[in-house]
């Protein structure tokens, strides 16, 4: 069985270990690169060739400098086939829809389980979608439109930037 290559992207080190530490349990995942900003993430990326150099990219939205929508949106424009696995401490209603709507293959929030974790990037790394149960709720809310939405889902990227 081939391994899986991952890049971390998250601006805190204790995270990077910390998945680091989670993904070790899979022996068919291995970290081979891990960057804290995001132009060292898309660097990173750039470097490793692209989808030709890694199986998916686990990527924080909360990033100095340039927030990891921005940065996702950027790797779906050079990689359109690179998987991203948006992870957060934000709630999942209200990024998730948008972090999927710009590309991303799941969203998972940091509190999850491990193994969680490690389902998410073998799910992501294998063309799939990765959604957990409040994020497929959200998704069908905005297939509905965004009558059931609140105010701050309905904005779009930009709006929540300003």
């Amino acid at each position: 069985m081939s391994s899986l290559h991952i890049l971390i992207g998250d601006d805190h080190r204790i995270v990077r270990e910390g998945l680091k530490q989670v993904l070790a349990d899979a022996p068919d995942i291995t970290v081979i690169a891990e960057a804290e900003t995001g132009p060292d993430i898309l660097a990173q990326v750039e470097a490793l060739g692209g989808h030709a150099g890694l199986a998916a990219v686990l990527l924080d939205i909360a990033l100095p400098g340039r927030d990891g929508m921005d940065v996702l949106q950027a790797l779906k424009k050079a990689w359109p086939q690179l998987p991203v696995l948006m992870l957060s401490t934000y709630p999942e209603k209200q990024y998730a829809v948008r972090c999927i709507k710009l590309g991303a293959a799941g969203y998972l929030n940091k509190s999850a389980h491990p193994d969680d974790m490690i389902a998410a990037v073998r799910k992501v790394a294998s063309g799939g979608l990765y959604v957990s149960a409040v994020t497929a709720e959200a998704l069908a809310s905005a297939v509905g439109g965004s009558g059931g939405r609140s105010g701050a889902e309905a904005l779009s990227h930009r709006e929540h930037q300003v």
